[in-house]
């Protein structure tokens, strides 16, 4: 993920030229400028008319602009409850590190092990959402979290937690894997194949309309006009396909690496450090 300071609206402008959405559409773009520009001189040379006018192409707009706003605002969505599961994971961790300091002697051997499970399960979450969706694979986040419930019970068993624990810990420890199932849902579920291939189409098939109503009015002014409508509607769409999953590791996506750090620095700097440090 991109780290900026959204006042800095020069260091954004200025990065404007790696934005992958203008190194993805910049042919694209071109390409749509080069359509319009034969459009334009086939009306003059030609005397080509198609009777389509501005008022037909703001219906359009209209209709088009409505379908990249549900489709924007769904794919944020997405990448915001990503955003909220992970802080949730944050704070769980933080919250079950707090309550097995104040449980445990200072001196307990559990301790080590209870801090290296917690710290392992984002970095593992992490590695589990962002590889390929294999059910035969061996879920390893499970695996953690199954080691940490036996773990539990054990110290309970021998008298390293109180019995009280269990009723305590529980809720917390089930939290780990209502984040890890949600988080699956997002990953498991994409847009639907239909509804994004139609929009795309959509955004083609307006660009390859545009010029027959601007020509007459605008001249070879409808070039700038097509390029630069082509490379907002398309770029909306694009943008929206990029922080849908959230999981990823493009330059929008979720800093999953570096909220995993966290919760394995906070987790062992409670549960290893001395209280009266």
């Amino acid at each position: 993920m991109i780290t900026y300071d959204p006042k800095n609206w020069i260091r954004i402008l200025l990065d404007f030229p790696r934005s992958p959405v203008f190194r993805t559409l910049f042919f694209d773009v071109v390409g749509a400028g080069v359509y319009a520009a034969l459009v334009v001189w086939a009306e003059n040379a030609m005397r080509l008319s198609v009777p389509l006018g501005p008022s037909f192409l703001s219906i359009l707009g209209i209709i088009l602009g409505l379908l990249l706003v549900f489709r924007t605002n769904t794919a944020y969505d997405r990448w915001w409850e990503g955003r909220r599961l992970w802080g949730q994971l944050v704070n769980v961790s933080r919250g079950l590190s707090h309550s097995l300091d104040a449980m445990l002697a200072t001196d307990a051997p559990a301790r080590a092990t209870y801090a290296e499970l917690l710290a392992a399960f984002p970095a593992t979450l992490a590695q589990h959402l962002r590889a390929a969706r294999n059910v035969e694979a061996p879920h390893r986040p499970n695996a953690l979290l199954r080691g940490l419930f036996a773990q539990v019970h054990d110290d309970v068993r021998q008298g390293a937690l109180p019995r009280e624990a269990i009723v305590a810990l529980t809720p917390m420890l089930a939290t780990f894997d209502d984040v890890c199932g949600a988080c699956e849902r997002i990953r498991n579920t994409p847009i639907p194949f239909s509804y994004s291939s139609y929009i795309k189409q959509f955004v083609v098939l307006y660009a390859l309309v545009m010029p027959f109503g601007l020509a007459r009015e605008f001249g070879y002014g409808t070039v700038i006009a097509s390029m630069f409508t082509f490379f907002a509607t398309m770029g909306l769409e694009l943008l929206a396909t990029e922080i849908e999953e959230p999981f990823g590791g493009d330059r929008n996506d979720l800093p999953l690496d570096d909220l995993a750090d966290r919760i394995a620095r906070d987790t062992r700097a409670l549960l290893l450090t001395p209280r009266n440090a």
